[in-house]
């Protein structure tokens, strides 16, 4: 009868497999190369020790067990084990068991073959861990993760989707994302389907609160090994506060775009105005002078008047929104301008609208530019009223001391303008400050009021808050931060009268109008006047007759000589005498440079006969003094 040891050493040999074959007591046979390779012991230490005590010696029993089930039921499943291999390294492995059967059928024995799974291991392991990392990362991404077919049902979430929506899986796009079950019409998903291409879009939600939310899709296609597009990952992220970051990026932009356009417009709007206001109030004096008694001549000026300064106040507004104008700020109790504001309002604003005030006096000062504050509250004002329009309504005014807020040390000063109009939808309240918004019918806002408030507040170191509902009215809040207690400050200052003088001016414009009301101004409090419009004959006639003029009243641009460049030369051959700098446009870099060059004064044009009666006073008396 044959027995193992007729089997082939040569066949085992050429097995890559690890083997090893056992008689029916157990007891060790012969095993192939690749098996003395993978443990390192010969067969003479096999058969001495037995080959489960050199191989797994804890588990021999284990193993012993398995060789009688394959006896007794002819055949048994492969088992996974481990051995120490020569290189030391514990090697996870399968053991695979089978019978050995003579010519007749009959079992003579078990042959054991070892399959190494150390390295399928460490690459399940490797992938393992990759694929929690993988996970991880998509998991942690602040956004929603999307693996949707060609039907646009979700195959794949991250965990980010499983909290937003209950079962994500076999959903459609427009449901995970957007939370509703239709269609988006703006959604981008699909055309990355379509054309295969990477699409960005944006997804503008709404919560149940009525606030906004706004959302960035990027669908990028995937396609199988025949290029065709079978599924498309959409990755979804929260960019609500981008979105209004770009907004007010926008909205700065529309405030930049304004004031090069100022800028641009001043100088010449205003070289125009100043003839027209300047030469009506000649007329104004010599109607005086005259003694003419026609009321109705005297209305016909005063409407030209109201209408120059309604004309320059506008350009005062652009610049002012624009930040090219100078701010002049002074500490103030703000309550002598919100009761002239009021009053104005009483005779301007129809019977129809109730106004009410409150008003503490002794709600502290604050550092600001009155003019401004004045115009601001007028704009303020002005809006609430035709917010009421035609019906009867309520304006309240409120000045007072503000709440103090947690993170706050001092009391702000609050201004309350509350009125009981038609109010504002959260779409109109989101542009309410855009310049040139407006609600009003054509012909009846320009939408620059709002704006020029919310940047003259801005400014001034201060907040403006709206609160408004449809139907029920509006109140603006304006907060401005206090000053310290021990601070000295003046009231509103007060208007000044025209005030006449003596002295001999030298007058320098470019624009022959300009020279000509300037002069007349001028001559009618008083002065002499020397009126050119050149800035280099004005040069030659001050070098040639020095101690002649008492000052030197110039336009900004000009010419070949500007007036900051006259100013220099004039100044190296008399630097006592006072210079006074007119422009159409007020800018820091120029006031700048003009102080630099010796400049003592600037005004923007168009100045009214009072205020330049101020000026030319206290630049000759101030001169006339310093050379006694």
């Amino acid at each position: 009868m044959p027995t193992p040891l007729s089997y082939d050493q040569e066949l085992l040999d050429a097995i890559p497999l690890p083997m090893f074959l056992l008689d029916l007591d157990g007891a060790f046979i012969r095993a192939n190369q690749a098996f003395h390779k993978f443990i390192g012991f010969t067969d003479e230490d096999i058969a001495a020790q037995g080959v489960y005590e050199l191989l797994d010696p804890d588990n021999a029993s284990r193993h012993r067990q398995y060789d009688h089930h394959l006896l007794r039921d002819g055949s048994v499943r492969p088992y996974e084990g481990s051995i120490r291999g020569t290189d030391r390294i514990v090697h996870s492995v399968v053991f695979r068991k089978s019978s050995l059967h003579s010519a007749v059928g009959e079992v003579t024995g078990i042959v054991t073959n070892i399959v190494d799974l150390t390295d399928l291991k460490n690459i399940e392991r490797a992938l393992v861990a990759s694929e929690s990392q993988k996970k991880a990362i998509l998991d942690g991404f602040p956004g929603l993760i999307i693996l949707f077919d060609s039907n646009l049902s979700a195959v794949w979430v991250n965990d980010n989707v499983w909290q937003r929506v209950d079962q994500p899986i076999g959903n459609q796009c427009h449901h995970i994302i957007c939370g509703h079950d239709r269609n988006c019409r703006s959604c981008t998903v699909p055309e990355s389907l379509r054309s295969g291409k990477v699409t960005i879009g944006v997804q503008h939600l709404e919560a149940e609160d009525g606030s906004d939310f706004y959302y960035e899709v990027i669908g990028t296609p995937v396609k199988d090994e025949l290029g065709d597009i079978e599924s498309v990952i959409v990755i979804a992220r929260e960019i609500t506060d981008r979105f209004k970051l770009e907004k007010q990026l926008r909205h700065a932009q529309k405030m930049e775009a304004i004031g090069t356009l100022a800028g641009g417009i001043a100088h010449d709007f205003n070289n125009v105005l100043t003839p027209i206001l300047g030469y009506s109030e000649i007329l104004k004096l010599k109607a005086t002078h005259l003694g003419l008694e026609d009321e109705t001549f005297r209305e016909y000026i005063d409407e030209i008047l109201q209408a120059g300064k309604r004309a320059k106040n506008l350009v005062e507004q652009i610049l002012a929104f624009s930040r090219a104008s100078e701010q002049k700020e002074s500490l103030q109790y703000i309550h002598p301008i919100v009761k002239e504001v009021i009053k104005l309002m009483r005779v301007s604003l129809p019977t129809t609208i109730q106004i009410t005030q409150e008003i503490d006096e002794k709600c502290g000062a604050v550092s600001v530019d009155p003019v401004q504050i004045h115009q601001v509250l007028i704009n303020l004002c002005t809006n609430s009223a035709d917010a009421i329009g035609n019906d009867h309504g309520t304006l309240h005014v409120r000045l007072g001391k503000a709440p103090v807020l947690p993170d706050e040390t001092e009391q702000w000063v609050e201004l309350c303008v509350e009125d009981s109009g038609c109010g504002m939808s959260k779409e109109l309240l989101d542009r309410v400050f855009d310049p040139y918004f407006t609600t009003k019918e054509k012909g009846r806002g320009t939408g620059m009021g709002l704006s020029l408030v919310h940047s003259i507040i801005t400014r001034h170191g201060g907040r403006i808050d709206v609160v408004s509902e449809p139907g029920v009215g509006t109140k603006f809040s304006i907060f401005l931060p206090p000053v310290a207690k021990d601070t000295t400050f003046d009231q509103v200052v007060k208007v000044d009268e025209v005030i006449g003088g003596e002295g001999n001016i030298l007058l320098v414009d470019d624009e022959p109008q300009v020279v000509s009301v300037t002069g007349e101004l001028l001559k009618s409090l008083g002065y002499r006047v020397t009126g050119l419009e050149s800035s280099i004959e004005a040069l030659s006639e001050l070098a040639k007759n020095p101690d002649d003029f008492d000052l030197l009243l110039t336009d900004l641009t000009m010419p070949r000589l500007t007036g900051i460049e006259l100013c220099r030369e004039v100044k190296k051959i008399r630097p006592d005498i006072p210079v006074l700098l007119f422009t159409g446009y007020s800018e820091r870099l120029m006031v700048e440079d003009a102080r630099d060059a010796g400049i003592d004064e600037h005004c923007l044009k168009p100045v009214s006969l009072r205020d330049l009666s101020r000026l030319v006073k206290k630049l000759i008396g101030t001169s006339r003094s310093a050379s006694q």
